[in-house]
């Protein structure tokens, strides 16, 4: 037992930390951490951990609070410094701006709320709100913020999700996402955005790209963001996965989606989309577009490296947050062997498929459009094929669409926002300071009013672009699966760790679905303050 305990302490500071560091104060420090996650005590003892730029980290205990005055947090707790050698246990005053993550088990109010929730990893708190996923812990609801047109809209029919995946400040980047409207120039336009999860959302930015259209123009978003003025639109005749006809799910954007079962050995074992057209049209420039969202599948994955950290999950964040090698074990590991829709073109004159590019966009609730420029194909029967993860992706629409030009978009900011059917200044001020970050707990529900501008075109087709990050709230269910050994492999062993995997999320596959869907906050009746 002590051989293995050293393994997986070893096994943690290889990743956190140098080899030249010393592991024994780093025992000491998982000892103090795990007492303060107990189970049993977890919604009983208050706890505020400060994870520092510098490396160095301070565990406040039972009460604190916030110095307005000196942005600080001051309170009675203990200070580690790089190598998690304790060094003092006397009252502290805790700069804000030099902390990379907090996490705490305390509700977040007041001042608390205002000046530290843009960077507070929470705690066990789905117990004290009611919120828990019982069946299958890791499908527990979360969706990043979510969009609407309609504000009556349900989680099925989210017109977008903003930055899916940064899930910490230093992941922080701007998503665009066809938001699916087209309005007319010189009116009003309005946007809900929800945040229906057990998460803190930090909006940096919201804006609208208005691509001018007329009449019988559509505009779609490239896959490097640029956007086109599309033309004659090619459904495919025929649509074929293993020897099955999927045709109709393929054909129209109606919502009803092609998903492929996962593999029960390897989450990342591929399969193959044969897309058969019939190019009937002279066109310089063909793209195809794909309608399109991840599976649960990735929520699972996600949920699961969140309990394998277990209680150390602040200390994971934090250094996501400080150490750019983190980040890049991430986008080169499990994300890579997951892979994107990758699209291949049959080449008639010698029968081989030509990479052309690919498809991919973060998160399994709203539909994603894209378009990928192919470039001129002959005229006749035109073969494209999708290699997919197998249960990773679901498609709704592949079709191919005349791109007649590139377009710079109108960006229009929000002129006025209502916060839970009040008007707020405060929080449209916080939208357009660009210093500033418009901070959304649990439950809360903005409507965004736009007023879009005169053009001589008749219409704007409309595009979100949407900046921030957010900070996914730690279940007390999931503290129990830590598991160091599982946590190394996402990171080290990405091939292996989804072979792991594999059979485990077989099991919950359809049982992953309901619990997911029913395990969304409702912002009508429910409310973080």
């Amino acid at each position: 037992m002590k051989r293995f305990l050293f393994f997986s302490l070893l096994i943690l500071s290889l990743f956190f930390q140098s080899c030249k560091e010393q592991y024994y104060f780093r025992e000491n420090y998982t000892h103090t951490n795990a007492l303060i996650h107990d189970s049993i005590e977890l919604n009983k003892s208050l706890f505020l951990k400060a994870h520092m730029k510098n490396g160095d980290l301070y565990v406040l205990h039972n009460s604190w609070e916030i110095d307005t005055v000196r942005n600080s947090v001051v309170g009675e707790g203990e200070m580690y410094n790089y190598n998690r050698r304790l060094l003092h246990s006397k009252k502290f005053a805790i700069p804000i701006d030099s902390v990379a993550i907090f996490e705490t088990n305390k509700k977040l109010i007041g001042t608390e709320k205002n000046r530290i929730a843009a960077l507070t990893v929470l705690a066990a708190l789905d117990v004290t709100f009611g919120i828990i996923c019982v069946t299958v812990p890791k499908a527990c609801f979360g969706s990043c913020p979510t969009f609407y047109t309609d504000p009556n809209d349900n989680f099925h029919d989210a017109n977008a999700e903003g930055f899916s995946n940064a899930v910490v400040p230093a992941f922080e980047y701007t998503d665009i996402d066809d938001i699916k409207a087209v309005r007319k120039s010189n009116s009003k336009f309005s946007l809900w955005m929800k945040n229906e999860a057990l998460e803190t959302h930090c909006v940096k930015d919201l804006k609208l790209k208005a691509i001018p259209t007329q009449k019988n123009e559509t505009a779609l978003q490239g896959v490097n963001d640029n956007f086109y003025i599309c033309g004659k639109n090619i459904s495919p005749t025929k649509a074929m996965v293993d020897g099955e006809d999927i045709t109709d799910f393929i054909k129209m954007d109606d919502r009803i989606e092609w998903r492929g079962e996962s593999d029960s050995t390897d989450l990342s074992a591929k399969q193959e989309v044969i897309l058969d057209f019939d190019l009937n049209a002279d066109i310089e420039n063909v793209g195809l577009s794909a309608t399109f969202r991840q599976s649960l599948l990735v929520t699972h994955l996600f949920y699961s490296a969140m309990g394998y950290a277990g209680n150390q999950i602040s200390d994971l964040f934090a250094e996501l947050e400080t150490n750019p090698k983190a980040i890049e074990r991430i986008n080169n590991g499990v994300k890579k062997e997951l892979g994107n829709i990758e699209v291949f073109y049959l080449k008639r004159e010698t029968g081989k498929w030509i990479n052309s590019g690919f498809f991919y966009e973060e998160g399994p609730i709203a539909r994603n459009k894209l378009v990928l420029a192919l470039g001129k194909l002959p005229k006749g029967p035109t073969k494209i094929k999708l290699v997919v993860s197998k249960g990773f992706w679901r498609i709704d629409q592949c079709e191919l669409i005349e791109l007649k030009s590139v377009v710079e978009p109108v960006t229009v900011s929000p002129s006025v926002v209502h916060k839970n059917n009040t008007k707020s200044n405060t929080s449209l001020n916080e939208l357009l300071n660009p210093k500033e970050y418009l901070i959304s707990m649990p439950g809360d529900e903005y409507e965004l009013d736009f007023e879009l501008p005169q053009h001589e075109a008749e219409n704007y087709t409309l595009f979100l672009a949407s900046t921030g990050y957010y900070l996914e709230w730690m279940r007390q269910d999931w503290l129990k699966d830590q598991d160091w050994s599982q946590f190394f492999d996402i990171f080290y062993r990405p091939k292996h760790f989804l072979k792991q995997q594999a059979p485990l999320y077989k099991k919950n596959e359809a049982q992953i679905e309901l619990d997911f869907w029913n395990s969304k906050i409702d912002t009508k009746t429910f409310s973080y303050d």
